[in-house]
């Protein structure tokens, strides 16, 4: 598997989710203290739930921190989707056991012993596959690092005609639940690394925090360009710009809060980003380690302002996984394309 999405919810705010979300529902919101270690949160009231459609695959592994504050309803809060048909959840139960469903319908193994209690933070793990007859071990819910589910070898949790989703869905999809949630990352099944749980993870939001080796995009005022793009939140009032093909910004970033002795799975460039006039125009989004330049596929931006984004899961110029000082030390980095 592979580390494909991650959020921390600690840099936009709440008119900005569909810049990072693909869709919501009924006005889920970012509580800008509300998360676990007192920074943002996605929280949800009644049928709140945001969408993000990433690529087609066949096995997952989703990990978030989550606390509910009311449950009246049982229903999902994660939702796998193939093209906006449900083809399994993981849902709350009544009782705040935990269930995996096949778009509703139960499966054997599929419902914990334990349950939740209220405005307390877990963090859940979910590992599925989408099969008519699963594998062993190849459905399991984990919560603070403990198997709470094991859905029985054989059950079937494909519910469209193909073993695929491409689309995920946070929050509560029923009335009567409310919830928030944080440190969020979405692996899937298309690497060889991150492909089981990673366990209880934290998201991290560093900002830039001064110029980097490359400052070829015109800033909108002054010369200083990481000041124009520093903001916790996006806005369109101030920013660096370029129509040159190759042309390339880098910016130095805040370092990590200290870790101890912690894996770093993954680090994701995001830059807000838009197009001021029509036509085709692209833009790569990567990394500076070193003297080593990592950057994704072209991306093309929207005329409304849109986050771009990329994962490297290992620093490009050692090969090797991420240290705290070799993420320190790196810069995002922004080429037109």
């Amino acid at each position: 598997m592979a580390l494909i999405f991650v959020d921390g919810f600690d840099h936009y705010a709440s008119t900005d989710f569909t810049k990072k979300w693909t869709a919501i529902a009924s006005a889920p919101t970012i509580g800008s203290s509300a998360g676990r270690r007192s920074g943002g949160a996605m929280q949800w009231s009644s049928s709140g739930y945001a969408t993000k459609t990433l690529a087609g695959t066949t096995s997952w592994v989703i990990g978030f921190a989550m606390t509910l504050s009311f449950v009246s309803t049982a229903g999902p809060f994660a939702t796998l989707l193939d093209a906006a048909s449900t083809q399994c959840d993981l849902r709350i139960n009544l009782d705040q056991t935990l269930s995996v469903t096949r778009a509703g319908t139960a499966v054997t193994g599929g419902t914990s012993i334990l349950a939740l209690a209220l405005n307390t933070y877990y963090y859940i793990e979910w590992k599925v596959t989408i099969a008519d007859s699963i594998a062993a071990n190849s459905c399991k819910v984990r919560v603070n690092g403990v198997d709470w589910i094991t859905v029985a070898t054989g059950q079937d949790l494909k519910a469209t005609a193909n073993t695929t989703a491409n689309q995920i869905r946070l929050g509560g999809t029923a009335g009567g639940l409310t919830g928030s949630i944080d440190d969020l990352y979405i692996c899937d099944n298309s690497g060889s690394t991150n492909n089981d749980f990673l366990g209880d993870c934290r998201v991290d939001t560093l900002l830039p925090n001064g110029d980097g080796n490359y400052t070829s995009f015109t800033p909108s005022t002054g010369t200083t360009h990481y000041l124009l793009v520093d903001e916790s939140t996006p806005n369109t009032s101030d920013y660096n710009e370029s129509s040159t093909v190759t042309n390339k910004d880098s910016y130095q970033m805040v370092n990590l809060g200290a870790l101890a002795s912690q894996t770093i799975y993954g680090i994701q460039v995001s830059g807000a980003v838009l197009k001021d006039d029509a036509g085709v125009r692209s833009l790569k989004v990567g990394v500076r380690s070193s003297s080593t330049d990592s950057v994704s596929a072209a991306q093309g931006p929207s005329t409304s302002q849109l986050y771009l984004s990329n994962i490297h899961e290992t620093d490009p110029a050692t090969a090797t996984a991420w240290t705290e000082s070799g993420v320190n030390a790196a810069e995002s980095l922004f080429e037109v394309a």
